[in-house]
């Protein structure tokens, strides 16, 4: 209730709704009420969107032209003038998205995934489906997995099968006493996870999951 009521008093809410970009404005508001965002941050939101039309007005743009590059040269501009909060970006995101769900931008064209971003994407596939994991504990393999294969595997996904024993061993040898003996040892579980999903893939026909040495004291 209390976005509702900040919204019902708002001048600056009223200014932009009363604009040429009204009716976005008003679903946006709706998505901060979803949000359950508290009064502040209601405000800041609007007040950033709010510049950010004013800019695009000044700087002869439309709206159909508002994409991640261009809100991130409003925020360039913006940060030469005052601080930018750490909610800013995450509402002028929010602004872009409203604005594709009423077809008002183009949708978002995302670059190619790497080929260590395509093996992160499957692997986190396998650990909710198959394995049951929520995304919490998928998130703590990640760091891991994405370190050992920066220095183990620089290639391409088909690269994986090339993984050996002596890769691993050396791998942990490495990085044993990096961490506490109990981060250590989450290392190597997330390893043997990972490597266990390449064997059942049959990305590499070795199974090296049970060669990860055991971290001790």
């Amino acid at each position: 209730m209390e976005v509702e009521e900040y919204l019902s008093r708002s001048r600056l809410y009223r200014r932009l709704r009363s604009g040429p970009h009204g009716q976005f404005v008003e679903r946006y508001a709706a998505r901060l009420v979803e949000e359950r965002l508290v009064r502040h941050g209601t405000w800041r939101c609007l007040n950033v969107v709010s510049g950010l039309l004013n800019w695009i007005a000044g700087r002869r743009y439309k709206l159909v032209d508002l994409d991640e590059q261009v809100v991130e040269r409003y925020l360039r501009h913006r940060g030469g003038r005052q601080s930018i909060q750490p909610g800013d970006r995450a509402a002028l995101k929010r602004w872009l998205s409203v604005l594709r769900e009423e077809g008002a931008i183009a949708p978002l064209v995302l670059p190619p995934l790497t080929p260590h971003e395509r093996i992160f994407k499957e692997f986190d596939a396998y650990l909710r489906s198959e394995r049951g994991l929520a995304p919490r504990s998928i998130a703590r393999h990640l760091p891991v997995i994405r370190r050992f294969l920066h220095e183990v595997c620089s290639g391409s996904a088909g690269a994986l099968c090339k993984i050996s024993q002596e890769d691993v061993v050396r791998y942990v040898g490495r990085h044993a006493q990096d961490w506490s003996p109990r981060t250590g040892k989450a290392m190597c579980w997330s390893l043997r996870v990972f490597l266990r999903y390449l064997h059942h893939r049959g990305l590499n026909a070795r199974p090296l999951a049970d060669c990860v040495p055991s971290m001790r004291r």
